[in-house]
């Protein structure tokens, strides 16, 4: 039997299982006893707070024959056939991937036509901010005055991209942050009907891993479960998420405030061959100095001592500095591809300002040269590596191009008829790591001779490169054929779509030729003690 992801399996069949959107969800069902249905609504709010799992038990609910409270009784003939995904009148689509006006003209084109077993025909339009302006318009009228049997749901996590005259036409309701105590109770019960062995520690670990996002939350859960052989401990997590653990940030303050430039850098080195994403260290550096201000403001009682001696030769006005740098930092962070190099550079630079302060306060001029010459060794020791890890970068982004270029819905419809053949290597030892990581992962382009394949988390990212060659193997497996697979993160592939999606519109997008790129990593690789993407670079060249 196929292996249902956890999430997927306790998806809430009803309002009552549906938690920390209690507000929502009350009116909702109100709207529903009460029969004061509009025609169009809008759902917004951070990912995994519930927008699609409402809309759907919505579309079920005002379908229902036996309607009980507001809610789905779950054993009529209409609830049945959507619980069965069997539903003809209830119509999820997907703004990602349908975006443009011919989606939408199909959708005013059938909006004529009544429902065939329901009392209400849903369109249920997710990642609404992913459309045209083109099909957004094409939308306008339909969404405005669409027949008294049709209702309109959209729902999005970046409600400022849509134009102005959709969200008027809409009843709006804008989803929260799950809390902890909400996100604790779910976690719980999964914990407890799974049978799922976990350290307390773990699963706070989790909750506050998740940041208010219960799909990540619960996905985070399942993947500890897949990947642990034993009880998972909170060191699990930590590895799972890419961050980091407390005696590393204990470790890393002490150096930055002793000014052992060396040993940072060896530290960002280690964090980034070890997977870490340097966005969440970043916020776990800022929670640490929060957490110091509010001891010594006496907010916080239980404190890590050991820790928080560290910053006792601090001022307030340098704490309230320091934080205000890593802010920053993390906001660079955010949104850049090269995130090792931005931790670095901008680390550096913070360290700087604390030996100026302390040359200026010691008027020992010597002492800083020092410094400064070693940290001038530092960066010629990195700065090969640096070359080495953008030019890898840069020849992945040529072959995104090229299998973009030569891309078919065929073909990757074609890849994804058989990705749950992944199940089948779970048992394998030697196949059983990639294939679990791949299950977590999903193709998003294909041509004949290329595959892009995004990863929901970046910690990911490195482990299933270092096993190129292994998941490169699989694909053979599965599909007969040798592919060139190329890994991205998710956040990656969502930032770099839209200019493709325009590249393609226009006719503009064009073959480029990745021989000397991948002539200038090997020789590269040659000067540096590298090795992680060996195979990723020798398989493709053959």
């Amino acid at each position: 039997m196929t292996y249902q992801t956890l999430y997927r399996k306790y998806r809430p069949n009803s309002f009552n299982l549906v938690f920390g959107q209690d507000v929502i969800v009350k009116t909702l069902k109100n709207v529903i006893k009460n029969n004061k249905l509009c025609h169009a609504y809008l759902f917004t709010g951070p990912r995994g707070t519930g927008k699609t799992s409402c809309a759907k038990l919505f579309a079920k609910a005002i379908n229902c024959y036996n309607n009980e409270d507001g809610d789905a009784c779950n054993k009529c003939s209409s609830c049945i056939s959507f619980n069965d995904n069997a539903n003809p009148d209830i119509i999820e689509i997907d703004a990602a991937s349908n975006n443009g006006v011919d989606e939408i003209r199909e959708i005013k084109n059938n909006v004529g036509l009544v429902p065939s077993m329901s009392k209400y025909k849903v369109y249920i339009i997710d990642e609404v901010h992913m459309l045209s302006i083109g099909a957004f318009n094409a939308l306008l009228k339909t969404l405005e005055e669409p027949p008294e049997y049709v209702i309109f749901i959209l729902a999005t996590t970046e409600p400022q991209k849509i134009p102005t005259t959709v969200i008027s036409r809409c009843q709006r309701f804008d989803f929260k942050n799950i809390t902890q105590d909400y996100m604790k109770q779910c976690l719980e019960n999964i914990i407890q009907k799974e049978n799922i062995p976990i350290e307390q520690d773990a699963l706070y670990e989790i909750i506050r891993n998740s940041k208010g996002g219960m799909r990540d939350a619960i996905g985070m859960l399942d993947q500890a479960f897949a990947f642990c052989d034993n009880k998972i401990s909170l060191e699990d997590i930590q590895e799972l998420s890419g961050t980091i653990s407390d005696g590393e940030v204990e470790k890393f303050f002490n150096n930055l405030l002793n000014l052992k430039y060396d040993k940072i850098i060896e530290m960002s080195h280690k964090w980034s061959n070890n997977g870490k994403d340097f966005y969440l260290v970043s916020q776990k550096l800022i929670t640490c100095i929060r957490n110091v201000i509010l001891y010594r403001k006496k907010v916080l009682k239980d404190a890590n001592n050991n820790l928080f001696v560290l910053f006792d030769n601090l001022s307030e006005k340098k704490l309230y500095d320091l934080i205000d740098d890593l802010i920053e930092l993390s906001n660079k962070l955010q949104y850049n591809i090269d995130k090792n190099l931005i931790f670095e550079v901008n680390i550096i630079k913070l360290m700087s300002k604390f030996d100026v302060s302390r040359e200026t306060s010691n008027n020992n001029l010597s002492n800083s040269s020092k410094k400064e010459e070693n940290v001038s060794n530092v960066s010629r020791e990195t700065l090969e590596e640096d070359d080495f890890l953008k030019t890898v970068d840069e020849l992945k982004n040529v072959r995104i191009n090229n299998i973009l270029k030569n891309s078919s819905r065929d073909e990757l419809n074609s890849i994804n008829k058989k990705w749950n053949t992944l199940n089948e290597y779970l048992t394998n030892e030697k196949y059983k790591k990639s294939a679990g990581i791949l299950l977590k992962c999903k193709p998003v382009a294909a041509s004949k001779t290329g595959v892009i394949v995004t990863i929901p988390i970046k910690s990911f990212l490195t482990k299933i490169e270092k096993e190129y060659d292994i998941s490169k193997k699989i694909f053979e497996k599965i599909y007969d054929n040798t592919y060139k697979i190329v890994y991205i993160t998710d956040e990656y592939w969502q930032k770099i779509r839209p200019e493709y999606v325009n590249l393609v519109k226009n006719n503009e997008l064009q073959l480029k030729d990745e021989k000397l790129l991948l002539s200038k990593v090997k020789k590269l690789k040659d000067r540096t003690t590298l090795s992680e993407f060996n195979e990723l670079i020798e398989t493709e060249e053959k």
